[in-house]
């Protein structure tokens, strides 16, 4: 996607921006307090570097962090989880954006509990927003841990996001919510949108509520994906919320694998090994070991994705001859490939490069102990 000129980003553009800022401080251990302020002087650069580029933002809430070990304020943690949400008047309207972290890529807990912890499925709990036609809607125990903890979060000043975001749209007739976060914030933000409009009974009054999901995993189950459909219907062809980055749809490369996670694709067909025939025969066999674990966990359980658009990382890079080299496609599809794609990436150098930093040490430990499952069932070792 082509760089938008210097003169101004559209509000899709400014609100990935915002989602992949929640992500500032994924690399970081520190005080909670800290790793929430490290987040907003984040932010703040970024309104600060892009004067002229965007709306008049101001953080209205949060950002707020917090950890599945603790909330002692002397206490270094990782963030489980970050939220915030910055306001705007766009086009002379105003608008808010809530935006959440996506997997905290140095936290266990996060890999485990928020995104792999798929097998067991729930009833969704917040409510059908008096929509009768997806009686049975699941989600994902992983969803739903994310969800509760989002849900949460408080800020000390304004409260939690929920009872935030409907004092809001009281305060603002006529104003736009947008929900969006990029990978695990890729499933929790369009989860936690229909969660506020369950929970409220339905949409809010002379408000326009959307989501803008990059990178996501599969929330739930086809009823959840009709629940949150008509509420948050994919954007007519040609108007202001379709194009190239479309709101209430999960943004998707192609040549990314955490968004298909949860389906039925297989990793064997997603790169290109150029090995030499020794490790060719040895990824194959790990790759198709790897492949029947998650189709052995996922045999029992039905996903469907919400709406998605596709893009195809220019260049595709989708050639690899080592395990490292997997690993860094792996990464560099799920991260850097999105805001190059939106036509941000120059606005985003600095979190792009944490995240990244964070992601390669994290796909490495996981990959270990993924592979030690699928040499057990008998795959060779891998070069």
């Amino acid at each position: 996607m082509p760089q938008t000129p210097a003169t101004s980003l559209t509000l899709q553009q400014q609100a990935f921006c915002l989602s992949w800022l929640s992500n500032a401080a994924s690399d970081k251990v520190d005080t909670l307090s800290n790793l929430e302020d490290h987040v907003r002087q984040s932010v703040q650069a970024f309104l600060t570097g892009n004067a002229g580029r965007i709306a008049d933002w101001s953080i209205a809430w949060g950002p707020v962090a917090s950890s599945h070990e603790g909330s002692d304020p002397t206490a270094l943690y990782y963030a489980d989880n970050m939220l915030y949400a910055a306001s705007a008047s766009v086009d002379g309207a105003p608008c808010l954006v809530v935006a959440m972290a996506g997997t905290n890529e140095d936290d266990a807990y996060d890999w485990l509990a928020e995104d792999f912890s798929i097998v067991r499925q729930i009833d969704w709990p917040y409510g059908n927003g008096g929509f009768d036609g997806a009686p049975a809607a699941k989600i994902s125990h992983a969803t739903a841990t994310g969800v509760a903890a989002l849900l949460a979060l408080a800020d000390p000043e304004a409260g939690g996001i929920q009872a935030f975001v409907a004092g809001w749209t009281k305060a603002n007739p006529g104003g736009t919510v947008i929900f969006t976060g990029p990978s695990l914030g890729g499933a929790l933000s369009p989860s936690l949108a229909m969660a506020t409009v369950g929970q409220n009974g339905g949409p809010f009054a002379d408000t326009t509520l959307l989501t803008l999901p990059s990178a996501g995993p599969t929330p739930g189950d086809p009823d959840f994906a009709a629940l949150y459909a008509h509420f948050f219907p994919a954007p007519a062809p040609g108007s202001a919320q379709a194009g190239p980055v479309p709101f209430n749809t999960d943004l998707v490369n192609v040549h990314d694998v955490v968004p298909t996670a949860w389906n039925d694709v297989k990793l064997t067909g997603f790169f290109t090994n150029t090995g030499d025939i020794a490790f060719k025969l040895s990824m194959d066999a790990l790759l198709a070991s790897l492949d029947g674990l998650a189709d052995g966990l996922l045999a029992f359980k039905t996903y469907t994705p919400i709406a998605h658009q596709t893009f195809a990382a220019d260049p595709p890079d989708v050639d690899y001859d080592s395990l490292q080299g997997y690993f860094g496609l792996i990464v560099a599809n799920h991260l850097a490939a999105y805001p190059t794609y939106v036509g941000v990436d120059d606005a985003l150098t600095d979190t792009t490069a944490a995240m990244t930093r964070a992601t390669l040490r994290q796909v490495q430990t996981h990959a270990k102990r993924l592979t030690a499952a699928a040499r057990s069932q008998g795959a060779p070792p891998a070069a």
